[in-house]
């Protein structure tokens, strides 16, 4: 796997961990995070014999329809340009997005050794907002991923942004769409997205 690889995975696992933070007032919001992160990865590393790919990617995706919506994080990552679309279209990219994070993760880790995911601290950053910053080891390499969490009234901690080696996940999604959309609509987006889909 290459690096620019390793680090899109990490992307994915950003964003199941965003997207699997239930609310539980009794738990931390670091015993939250790391309890998500054993929860996907032995599904994701079941035997083969036990629970195909494509049924554990299932089970991953129905897992965070369940507990989170992919949208928040993906309209935040489109930013402006969500509001170009129609109502039917930030469906459908919800959507695609949420299936291609979750093929990607999929394919790119199923095979090789769970990546080992250490919490080194906690940061507050007022205004109800903290920042975990954890450590990832996967087979040679070592990454450094931030979580920054609001604690949302009703909802709990939310996850609403990663630091991957201090480059933030949202706006580096935000500036290729932004860039998408400077040249193209978007329907070509949806093209894309599901020409990605069948490759």
């Amino acid at each position: 796997m290459s690096y620019k690889t390793f680090l899109s995975s990490l992307a994915v696992i950003a964003l199941i961990f965003a997207s699997t933070t239930e609310v539980k007032a009794e738990e931390s919001p670091e015993k939250l995070l790391e309890q998500t992160i054993s929860d996907v990865l032995d599904l994701l590393h079941a035997p083969e014999q036990e629970l195909s790919l494509d049924s554990k990617r299932t089970q991953i995706l129905t897992l965070l329809q369940e507990r989170f919506s992919f949208d928040i994080i993906i309209r935040r990552a489109l930013g402006r340009n969500w509001n170009e679309l129609s109502a039917t279209q930030q469906d459908q990219i919800t959507v695609l997005i949420s299936d291609l994070l979750i093929r990607a993760y999929t394919r790119e880790l199923e095979n090789g050794p769970k990546p080992n995911i250490s919490i080194v601290k906690t940061d507050d950053l007022g205004s109800n907002k903290i920042e975990i910053v954890t450590s990832v080891r996967y087979k040679s390499n070592f990454v450094s991923v931030s979580y920054r969490l609001a604690n949302v009234k009703s909802r709990g901690w939310q996850v609403y942004d990663v630091l991957i080696e201090g480059v933030s996940m949202v706006s580096n999604y935000r500036k290729q769409f932004d860039e998408h959309f400077q040249t193209k609509s978007a329907a070509d987006l949806l093209e894309m997205l599901r020409g990605k889909l069948k490759e």
